[in-house]
């Protein structure tokens, strides 16, 4: 027993060390490459999103898998490292990847002897946020583009208008026509639930979105009219006339 757990202990330090001794041009390959196989805890340990991947339950990873799937799902098969230049702690390396032209600069930094694919901003972006990281993410994204689906409503509505004598359609009758993606059939897309509310003379309407998980899916609510964006925190619910104007980042 004894002999086995020296050589357990051996050999953990021996890929311990090996990590650590890592080129910045073998930690970008194995970064992306990880990221490729859907080895997603592995290939952000070789990031400074190191602190936000360790601090999440099996269950939280799990949860994030679709997004972290839905980011990476480009990344091809067969990436070269062309060049490497560091300078200090910093590094730049060249990566080839396949199907493209141009080659592709990754920033790493050398953070405890070990390389890390990033920079020192985003760095001290993750350790002040910690596990909560990739989930404050994911609700900026979700946010940024819910917004941006919400404008395009109001363009498609002001194009139904002109050409119905100034009446309004439902989101159905939008998604129907083309003008709205049909990711938004049923009202839910982004992390979001979208309501448009159509008056009965069909001469006015307004927008509203939730977060269908306040505070993993999204924070802020929204209410559109053919004036305004408004958005506000109001914890999942709705959004009216009075919110603040919101502009999009």
């Amino acid at each position: 027993m004894a002999l086995a757990v020296a050589l357990a202990t051996a050999v953990g330090a021996e890929n311990a060390a090996a990590q650590k001794t890592l080129s910045p041009s073998e930690t970008a390959v194995s970064f992306y490459k990880a990221l490729k196989a859907k080895r997603y805890a592995e290939g952000f340990r070789l990031s400074v999103y190191n602190g936000a991947i360790e601090g999440l339950s099996p269950d939280e990873l799990k949860e994030l898998e679709p997004d972290f799937a839905r980011t990476f799902s480009g990344i091809p098969d067969r990436i070269d490292a062309v060049s490497e230049h560091i300078d200090g702690d910093s590094a730049t390396v060249s990566l080839k990847f396949e199907g493209t032209d141009e080659n592709q600069p990754v920033m790493l930094v050398r953070v405890g002897g070990r390389w890390l694919v990033g920079d020192m901003d985003a760095l001290r972006l993750v350790q002040s946020q910690g596990r909560e990281f990739f989930f404050n993410a994911r609700m900026s994204v979700n946010e940024s583009e819910s917004a941006q689906m919400i404008y395009r409503i109001i363009g498609a509505e002001t194009i139904y208008a002109r050409q119905k004598q100034g009446v309004y359609a439902s989101l159905d009758q939008l998604i129907q026509l083309g003008g709205i993606p049909k990711d938004w059939e049923g009202g839910t897309a982004n992390g979001y639930r979208a309501t448009v509310t159509i008056a009965s003379d069909r001469k006015s309407f307004f927008v509203t979105a939730e977060p269908v998980q306040y505070g993993k899916t999204g924070k802020l609510s929204f209410y559109a009219d053919i004036n305004n964006l408004r958005a506000e925190d109001l914890k999942g619910k709705p959004a009216g006339p009075d919110s603040p104007v919101y502009t999009i980042k």
